[in-house]
């Protein structure tokens, strides 16, 4: 083999390693994205119940009608700008103007304006503090879009004004603020 021809062979191996260790480095450093980015979804907007027969200091089985709006989202999925919870319709035994509603676990629908609904089941709770009630429920997505992560949705009254409860027909109706936080894959 002559002079040259070895020159350019070892010029190849020389390229050839050098390209070999610039992958290698390349692969060791470049940051591992996971398959699935972790989504987050945050929505504020109004909630209005419904209430037949109106609510009154004395205890009865209330039917409630309940509709909420998420006006205001900001979501991973770009897709995703509000969403809407109901209607909702359940009664309450022994609701009254003195009460606040008993709560449990169960499920609830969350549809995106995108066109994607997700199904939560949630852990209810309440509470009701400086003339403010807020009723809170906590769990996970089991269905439909972001299936997997975690949910919590808090609605906020105002405490009922017992003098509401006073006029002919009772309390009929009240409104409030709803939040919708959803985290995780």
């Amino acid at each position: 083999m002559s002079t040259p021809s070895r020159a350019r062979a070892r010029l190849r191996r020389a390229i050839t390693t050098v390209l070999g260790c610039a992958v290698a480095l390349a692969v060791i450093t470049v940051p591992v994205t996971p398959a699935h980015a972790a989504s987050t979804t945050t929505c504020t907007g109004t909630s209005h119940v419904a209430l037949s027969p109106g609510m009154t200091l004395t205890p009865q089985t209330v039917t409630v009608t309940e509709n909420d709006a998420l006006t205001s989202c900001t979501s991973t999925d770009p897709t995703l700008t509000s969403g809407s919870l109901g209607p909702f319709v359940y009664s309450v035994p022994n609701a009254s103007c003195n009460s606040i509603f008993p709560l449990g676990t169960g499920p609830l629908l969350l549809a995106w304006n995108n066109g994607q609904t997700s199904t939560a089941t949630l852990t209810y709770t309440a509470s009701s503090t400086a003339g403010i009630v807020q009723q809170t429920g906590v769990g996970s997505i089991i269905a439909g879009q972001f299936t997997g992560a975690a949910a919590v949705v808090t609605w906020i009254y105002l405490l009922v004004n017992p003098l509401e409860c006073l006029v002919p027909g009772g309390m009929t109706s009240q409104n409030g603020t709803i939040l919708v936080q959803i985290t995780g894959l």
